[in-house]
């Protein structure tokens, strides 16, 4: 039986080139990506008794809280790690 002249290995997704089987690699689909969000700080307030210094994990920044009821804006990327901090608490957003 002879050949049928390449058109199997075309209708399969393959094509022949100068002899040799070449792959067709169907082009991806653009994803929809979302527009970033804007990272904003969040405000922390401190429920302890005395001094607290907590360094930001990320920024390593020193946040200064010198007496009970202090408001501290906290940066975006060490929110995270105030969360942890028991004498501290996120201020409620409005």
């Amino acid at each position: 039986m002879s050949c049928c002249g390449s058109k199997r290995a075309q209708l399969s997704g393959g094509g022949f080139v100068e002899g040799r089987m070449q792959e067709r690699i169907a082009e991806a689909e653009p994803r929809y990506a979302p527009p970033p969000r804007e990272r904003t700080g969040r405000t922390f307030v401190y429920n302890g008794d005395s001094t607290l210094t907590v360094r930001g994990a990320v920024s390593g920044t020193a946040y200064r809280f010198m007496r009970p009821g202090v408001r501290l804006e906290v940066a975006a990327d060490d929110v995270f790690a105030m969360l942890a901090e028991p004498d501290l608490r996120p201020e409620a957003v409005s």
